[in-house]
């Protein structure tokens, strides 16, 4: 059977409705709730790095364990299972958590729980379609993407019942894990995905440049997403209920656009150099980035998100796309929770590096600290194209 790209990628929307909420709008918001403004920018931090870090255990770990287990079954399926079925009580625990360090365990128990799941599914696109149509099954899992993150931030931004957000985000979770998991059922696996020994995951040479390429650029990402409410609240003057509502509706204008950038980087992905996508995509983010370091209000801001959320799509695209032509397939998963450093590690390091810019450019000039990490995540964002450029053409 002939996957079904609409059902074989559905799942990333349902991942992406949590992520989008909790990473965009909640874990800041429950931060200001918990720890007061004062602190907020710094339980955000070290709640974030934490977390960050826990995920890029599990991606590796449970990587590797699928690889074996597809080997021996022909899928990953208990992988999704039980993250899922892990991840809904983690939801409802981080929404209602009473203080600060209740909050750390619930975000910490849900990183494990969704990269159980989600670190095993990024290698769904190489186990089940033919490379020559992996360009297109990217664009999708870059569509799923932003659709998941507006709803995510939809459901963050206008639900304030905290018992009613974990159900409205638990739900599709679910309901995406059924359709995927049903469709996987009727397939047979890319035949160089079964039967092969474990290759061995050598960091140097392409996947060594790779994880520093889309390292620098996951780090831009990370900058601007951790920091958007701060630059809602400091830098554009938005506050009380309106503030969060705001950064989601700032968001949602990133995420649609960037379903726009998916479907129009689908056909120049699979057919021209991968990383001249990156980098013109790259390039459209960097200068919608300059232009929200310098707007003063919000159409202007929303202006410059819709071309950053654009550009997002497009590079979402094409390095979905380069992970699959150069990662080693007998291993894929394993090499997928390797490639996923590069996505897990900046969220350590853009708010342990960013927190620290943001309070002392603060401390000069009230409102500046969120406009100085829009710009270092510019600077990130070209950094990483750049260096896709020592990468082998794909």
């Amino acid at each position: 059977m002939t996957p079904k790209f609409a059902r074989l990628c559905a799942f990333n929307a349902g991942i992406q409705i949590v992520w989008g909420a909790i990473l965009a709008v909640s874990l800041q918001a429950r931060c200001m709730e918990l720890a007061g403004r004062d602190g907020a920018v710094r339980a955000y931090a070290a709640i974030a790095a934490g977390g960050a870090l826990v995920a890029t255990i599990v991606q590796l770990a449970a990587g590797a364990l699928s690889d074996r287990e597809l080997a021996r079954r022909g899928n990953r399926q208990a992988f999704y299972a039980t993250g899922v079925a892990l991840a809904v009580p983690a939801l409802f625990w981080l929404y209602l958590a009473p203080n600060l360090a209740g909050l750390v365990a619930a975000f910490a128990a849900l990183q494990i729980a969704m990269n159980v799941a989600g670190g095993p599914y990024q290698a769904i696109i190489p186990d089940y379609v033919r490379p020559e149509r992996r360009g297109v099954a990217s664009s999708w899992m870059a569509a799923y993407q932003s659709i998941g993150n507006v709803i995510g931030l939809l459901v963050a931004g206008l639900v304030h019942d905290l018992r009613a957000v974990p159900a409205l985000l638990a739900l599709p979770l679910v309901a995406t894990y059924a359709t995927t998991a049903s469709h996987v059922r009727a397939l047979v696996a890319q035949p160089r995905a079964t039967g092969a020994p474990p290759a061995r995951i050598r960091i140097a040479g392409p996947l060594g440049t790779l994880l520093i390429s889309r390292g620098l650029i996951n780090v831009g990402f990370f900058t601007l997403l951790g920091f958007l409410a701060f630059y809602v609240g400091q830098s554009l003057g938005v506050a009380g209920p309106a503030l969060e509502a705001q950064t989601g509706y700032l968001f949602i204008t990133f995420t649609l656009a960037a379903v726009a950038g998916a479907v129009l980087s689908a056909r120049p992905t699979d057919r021209s150099d991968k990383r001249l996508v990156v980098t013109v995509a790259v390039g459209v983010v960097a200068a919608a980035l300059a232009l929200l370091a310098a707007a003063t209000n919000l159409p202007l801001a929303y202006a410059a998100g819709a071309l950053a959320g654009v550009g997002w799509g497009a590079f979402v695209t094409a390095d979905w796309a380069l992970a699959t032509a150069l990662l080693p397939p007998e291993a894929m998963a394993t090499a997928m929770g390797v490639w996923n450093v590069a996505t897990t590690i900046p969220q350590v390091i853009a708010p342990l590096v960013t927190a620290p810019l943001v309070l002392r450019l603060d401390a000069a000039h009230a409102g500046a600290g969120p406009r100085g990490a829009i710009v270092l995540s510019l600077a990130e964002f070209v950094a990483g194209a750049i260096f896709v450029w020592r990468l082998p053409r794909a």
